[in-house]
Formats: C-alpha cells, structure tokens, sequence
C-alpha cells in the first residue's frame, strides 16, 4: 500500500468512526429522553396492549426496554473507542489493536440485548393483542442477534492474540458478510410484516417499491461484502477499490 493511500485508508476511518459517534450519541440521547418519561408509559401501557397475561406481558416489555438501554449505552461506549481506535491506528500506535477488539465486544453485547426484545415480541404476540407486536419483528430481532452477535463476540476473543493473523483473517472473512446479511434479515422481515394482512393497511406502489429497495440494497451489499472478503482471504490484502462498495 503506497503512503498516500495508507493516509486516505487512515483518515477515511476516522471519519466513519466519528460518523458512527454521532449516530450512537442521539441513540443514547433519545433512550436517554425516553427513560425520563418511563414512568408514564408504564401507566399507559395497558391502553396499547390488550393481554390474557398482563403481568407477564409487563415483565417481558420491562426486560425488553431495560436491555435495549443497557445496549444503546454500551453502543456509545464502543463508538467512542472506535475513534480512539482510529486515532491510535493514525497514528501506527500499535494499541489500536486492543481497542478495536472493545469495540467488537461492546458492539457484540449490543445485539445480544436485542434477544429480549426478540423475546417480548415472539411471545407478547401469542399472549397479547397490540399493533406494536408481531411474530415477524420477533424473529428479525432473533436472527439478527443470532447471526451478529456470535460472530463479533468470537472475533474480539481471537483478536487477544494478535499473533495469529491465520484465525483472525479467517473471523474476518466470516463476520463483515454475516454483519450485512444480519441487517438484511432484520429488514426484510420488518417489511414482509409491513406489507402483510396482519398491519395497517398501508400496501402501495410506494410501500412496495421502498421494500424491493431496501431488501435489494441489503442484499447486493451483503454479496459485494462477501466477493471482498473471499478475495480478502486469498491475497492477505483489502482491495480498496471494492472495500469500500458495500457502505455505498
């Protein structure tokens, strides 16, 4: 890699990480609004919420909402190290490695707390009626926490031992498709619920239209994803002429 594109690659990083900070700061700003109000939603719960099994339900949106907190914080936490990883590696300061794999582990927890959530919407829409449950957001948050969570979590482990790049290439290879393809799930089954009997009327040409985009977006980006990282794989290198295609 010539200097002035080690330069670009280096910059271009810290960018993304500052980008990925201020997205998780208004995630954490927002969860941050809605807990200060907290108290008044558990009081109109009830009104949005028609359950057999009121105290259960109870519990399974307070675990819901507990963890997904918990999360959006532990997110910000892995957007600030991310900018010190990207700084460090600026910088050729060799920390920049450990910080990384925090970053990987915080942003693992992340989506093993979408698990309650998962929980709240598979089992709240067989005990519950409300327009804010339903089987497909279950499983979209169910798989995606089964598919990025694993992943993440065994690469932060493997990158405590720097000294074995053959382990860690392969994680890699393995995790940035299984990261896409995560999204992509998420997102088509919210559309497949958005699109189905079971919601608001609410089907069109535009509605359509935005579920074809976004499930073919996601799609293409998770095989360009895959095509860079096999190719990743065999020559020991980022092609950043394709890396960087998936993001667009």
């Amino acid at each position: 890699m010539n200097p002035q594109t080690n330069i670009f690659m280096k910059t271009a990083l810290i960018v993304v990480a500052i980008s990925f900070l201020l997205y998780t700061l208004y995630q954490a700003i927002t969860t941050t609004i809605f807990l200060a109000h907290f108290p008044r939603v558990i009081v109109v719960l009830p009104h949005f919420i028609n359950s057999s099994q009121p105290k259960l339900q109870l519990a399974l949106f307070l675990f819901q909402e507990l963890a997904g907190s918990i999360g959006s914080y532990l997110r910000l936490t892995a957007a600030i190290l991310s900018v010190n990883a990207a700084i460090l590696y600026h910088k050729n300061n060799p920390k920049y490695l450990q910080k990384f794999r925090l970053v990987l582990l915080f942003e693992s927890l992340y989506f093993l707390l979408l698990l309650p959530a998962a929980a709240n919407q598979l089992i709240g829409s067989a005990i519950s009626k409300s327009a804010f449950l339903n089987f497909y957001t279950g499983v979209s948050a169910l798989l995606q926490a089964l598919l990025i969570f694993t992943a993440l979590f065994i690469l932060s482990n493997k990158l405590k031992y720097p000294q074995d790049t053959s382990s860690i290439f392969k994680w890699v290879v393995v995790v940035a498709p299984l990261y896409v393809f995560g999204f992509w799930v998420r997102h088509g089954l919210l559309w497949v619920y958005a699109l189905s009997s079971s919601a608001a009327p609410q089907t069109g040409f535009l509605e359509a239209r935005g579920f074809v985009n976004s499930w073919l977006t996601f799609l293409v980006a998770a095989l360009v994803t895959t095509l860079v990282c096999l190719d990743f794989w065999r020559h020991r290198r980022p092609n950043l002429r394709f890396a960087g295609l998936p993001y667009v």
